[in-house]
């Protein structure tokens, strides 16, 4: 593996990015680098200490093409590597990111927006407050609702639903949550929605994507919901609600009241282990935690078709709502 020399008197090029809800601070000897992703940043709100700072050398001359990732840790220490050379250090602890790539990753905006941005918030995330959950998350009228389960549940297919049922898409297989003053934020970004080869039968437009290989290897269709489906997008909201999603064989829809001690359980149970060093950042991620769980509950049991149970979710947000109001 190469070793990475990162010397700041080589790296004119700087630049403020913002990626839910986290400050990066780009450094990089690329021009085009920093306008590649430039385009991915939003403005967001963002708490003081969610910052991140992001060193990048681009070896102009060579044209390494970007391979099946690698990953290896030790403690707060993360490499990932993309072929020989496309290599990244994570240091959670001093929440860096340094990297030396080839010209052929920096001028990929698919590679930065689909893998290289949420790992990066993936893996520095919980040293910034910032809780990287695996659910997808909906939007409507400022209210978010969070969708967690088993792979396999069905979370994509269900959100795609929604998301043509009046619900805006904020995040489909990750949603990262802060807490902003006194209440919860979830943050999206613009990786795009992930859908099994299955998905044709409930959606018939996917047949003319073409399946990929995913990262973790499995064969998707990974598309922009936007274009793919035309529905609208959100990058963050405000959680109101967690729904925990089950596959059942009978065609039916059942929702049922989660204990908040459950919903916790489950929620501690989907995230990783935090090393010793990190001790600040674990009790931060833990009252986030705390304030999802805290969150109204649900189990939804359902078969048959995606578009079946989101009619009916989107009438239980509807009463849930009028409940609130009443």
């Amino acid at each position: 593996m190469k070793s990475v020399s990162v010397d700041p008197a080589i790296l004119p090029y700087a630049q403020e990015l913002r990626f839910a809800g986290v400050v990066c601070d780009l450094i990089t000897n690329s021009f085009e680098l920093r306008a590649l992703l430039s385009q991915l940043s939003h403005v967001e709100k963002c708490e003081p200490g969610n910052r991140f700072s992001m060193r990048v050398v681009v070896n102009e001359s060579s044209f390494d093409p970007i391979e099946e990732p690698h990953f290896r840790g030790l403690r707060h220490v993360v490499t990932a590597s993309f072929g020989t050379g496309n290599i990244f250090i994570f240091d959670v602890l001093r929440r860096t990111l340094s990297a030396s790539i080839s010209r052929v990753a920096a001028t990929d905006l698919r590679f930065w927006r689909e893998k290289l941005i949420p790992i990066s918030l993936g893996v520095l995330g919980a040293a910034m407050g910032l809780v990287p959950m695996h659910c997808a998350c909906l939007e409507r009228s400022g209210d978010g609702l969070l969708i967690a389960g088993l792979s396999g549940a069905g979370k994509s297919t269900l959100s795609v639903a929604l998301a043509q049922n009046g619900f805006s898409y904020v995040s489909d297989d990750w949603t990262y949550m802060s807490r902003h003053q006194s209440s919860l934020v979830a943050f999206g970004t613009s990786a795009p929605v992930k859908l099994l080869p299955d998905a044709t039968n409930h959606f018939p437009s996917l047949t003319s994507y073409c399946p990929q290989k995913s990262m973790n290897g499995e064969l998707a269709y990974e598309v922009d919901i936007a274009d793919a489906f035309s529905v609208r997008i959100e990058r963050a909201c405000e959680p109101r609600w967690v729904i925990f999603l089950e596959r059942i064989l009978d065609f039916k829809v059942e929702f049922a009241s989660v204990a908040s001690s459950k919903a916790r359980n489950y929620l501690n149970s989907s995230v990783e282990r935090l090393p010793t060093e990190l001790y600040e950042a674990s009790v931060m991620r833990d009252l986030t935690l705390e304030m999802v769980s805290r969150l109204p509950c649900w189990l939804l049991r359902y078969g048959g078709t995606p578009q079946v149970a989101a009619e009916y979710l989107v009438e239980f947000v509807a009463n849930q709502t009028r409940e609130i109001f009443a």
